[in-house]
């Protein structure tokens, strides 16, 4: 299934319950509820899931990726689609899921949504063992890397950000209007234009 959204910030450390926002739908509440406890290294999760995501979700600058199985959310990707960027916000698999594909899924997905083959996108440094193969495929290019981004004392690795940041600023209005087009193809994560 997809949703769509928008990211422009950094986390906050400040808390926020999400069984008391009313903002949110039954799917983006048990998003967050399965993106919580996968992103222990990013302080603050949840209030940019509900403050950056959400909105771009309902103005068409966020994709909001859901990989399930028997009904059960075991994956996440989201992506960030705007005139300032094309990114990969997250990606997040169940533990007992991993290692099956889905990681490669859910980029193949987001790069056809965003439209690019090189997106900006960040890792911790001490996770980068679980993506590097990813980003081997991909050929992704380190471009630079920031200590105490998210998380004191760690390193976060930044990839593609020159090639991820064109000049989108002539495609005005008719942008949004065509990233407003996406639709789902039933459960399968794949998408398609409406005609």
């Amino acid at each position: 299934m997809l949703i769509n959204s928008k990211r422009t910030g950094l986390h906050s450390i400040q808390q926020v319950d999400i069984t008391q926002s009313t903002t949110l739908s039954a799917k983006e509440k048990e998003a967050l509820a399965f993106l919580i406890p996968l992103s222990q290294d990013y302080p603050g999760i949840e209030n940019w899931f509900i403050r950056k995501v959400v909105p771009g979700l309902r103005d068409g600058t966020r994709l909001l990726l859901r990989i399930e199985r028997e009904n059960v959310l075991v994956g996440i990707g989201i992506g960030k689609y705007d005139h300032t960027e094309r990114k990969i916000c997250t990606v997040r698999i169940s533990p007992q899921y991993a290692g099956r594909g889905l990681g490669l899924r859910i980029f193949d997905n987001l790069l056809r949504w965003l439209d690019t083959d090189q997106p900006h996108l960040t890792v911790t440094d001490h996770r980068l063992p679980i993506f590097e193969r990813i980003f081997n495929y991909y050929g992704f290019n380190l471009t630079s890397h920031q200590k105490g981004l998210y998380v004191p004392n760690a390193s976060e690795l930044s990839y593609n950000e020159t090639a991820s940041n064109p000049d989108l600023s002539d495609t005005g209005e008719n942008f949004f209007y065509e990233r407003r087009k996406i639709k789902t193809l039933s459960h399968t994560g794949l998408f398609k234009r409406q005609t």
